[in-house]
């Protein structure tokens, strides 16, 4: 009876540990991205890539005030499933 409890123990760990995994490959190193603003709170990149803008002070101030822009934005990416989260760290509107 010992040992199973001592088992039942050692899963319970595990489970735990690994459902900090994908919260520590949520940090990442601070990215460079250029593109568009558009007006849905996002970024376009040259490729097509779509960057959601988190809902920051920077991030705000990006979107209300540059839609329609070229932008170079240095920020942290996060991925949601398919969805990648750009928090604005700052940002330099480019000349077209």
């Amino acid at each position: 009876m010992k040992q199973r409890g001592i088992k039942l123990m050692m899963v319970l760990i595990t489970l735990v540990l690994m459902s900090a995994i994908p919260l520590s490959a949520m940090a990442s190193e601070p990215v460079t991205i250029q593109g568009e603003v558009n007006d849905s709170y996002q970024i376009v990149d040259s490729n097509g890539q779509v960057y959601e803008i988190a809902e920051t002070e920077k991030g705000n101030e990006l979107v209300e005030n540059h839609i329609g822009e070229k932008a170079k934005v240095v920020g942290t990416l996060q991925q949601d499933q398919d969805v990648k989260i750009l928090t604005v760290t700052t940002f330099e509107i480019l000349a077209e």
